[in-house]
């Protein structure tokens, strides 16, 4: 016996993505859910509303300034500018006593969403499993 499927064209809305995020940040304060839970939740209902499909998984990578401002699509002088006003969610971190790298995974979701400032905010200000 076969089953057929129908599939339809309709898309998650990015409204309905900030209304999901709002409502699992009550989940993030009550402690039912991890700010990493509520990281790939939002990575993917985020690349569900824009490409229909999941998020790819990406292994966590430190990467350089360079390597950071290349993915945002800005010179690495601009992306250091923008970094010391603040416009970036994100933080460095330090490795050793100079060097300086930031996770591949927290530049991808800035660049998807342009800001963390969705709903989920909530996630980057006391996560304190980030700062390692």
């Amino acid at each position: 016996m076969e089953v057929f499927v129908a599939r339809t064209e309709e898309r998650l809305r990015l409204q309905t993505v900030y209304l999901a995020c709002r409502l699992l940040a009550q989940l993030l304060d009550s402690g039912l859910v991890t700010s990493g839970e509520l990281s790939i939740i939002r990575r993917n209902l985020t690349a569900l509303a824009k490409t229909g499909e999941l998020a790819p998984v990406i292994p966590p990578r430190l990467i350089t300034g360079p390597e950071a401002a290349e993915m945002l699509s800005v010179s690495y002088s601009q992306f250091r500018a923008l970094e010391k006003e603040g416009a970036f969610p994100f933080r460095r971190r330090m490795i050793g006593g100079k060097t300086v790298r930031y996770l591949n995974k927290d530049i991808l979701d800035y660049a998807q969403t342009g800001s963390l400032e969705d709903g989920c905010q909530k996630e980057e200000g006391g996560d304190d499993e980030n700062k390692k």
